[in-house]
């Protein structure tokens, strides 16, 4: 599964880089489901509070090899929930709000989001 991520994340990155046109910064939880829904619990709880914040500052580490762009970044914005099903074998992913991923876990009947109620709550997106 974490092979299948890391996939999705790199594609992902690219894919932010030239479509995110939404706000100029954001924090991103990604997960790839290898069936028809995903589970609430697999976003943790630190990764809910993390996602809630309003300003996140990260160090860059120096020890790098390749060096860093920079030292320090500040963003302030929000927090998204962006699940890839993999069993579509497809592009598509979807991008759901923090807030609207919580609500949807309180108040859904199922212990998990299917694909098709990920794409109602926010729509399609898709890589290139």
């Amino acid at each position: 599964m974490q092979k299948r991520e890391a996939q999705f994340t790199t594609k992902f990155q690219k894919w932010l880089k030239y479509e995110w046109d939404k706000e100029p910064s954001a924090y991103f939880e990604l997960k790839v489901s290898r069936g028809t829904s995903l589970p609430f619990s697999d976003v943790k709880d630190h990764q809910v509070s993390n996602l809630l914040l309003k300003k996140v500052i990260h160090k860059f580490s120096d020890a790098l090899r390749w060096g860093t762009l920079f030292d320090v970044i500040l963003c302030t914005g929000k927090g998204y929930v962006v699940i890839q099903y993999y069993r579509l074998r497809n592009k598509e992913f979807f991008i759901i709000p923090i807030k609207v991923w919580l609500k949807e876990k309180a108040t859904s009947d199922r212990k998990s989001l299917t694909e098709d109620r990920a794409r109602e709550l926010s729509g399609s997106y898709f890589l290139k």
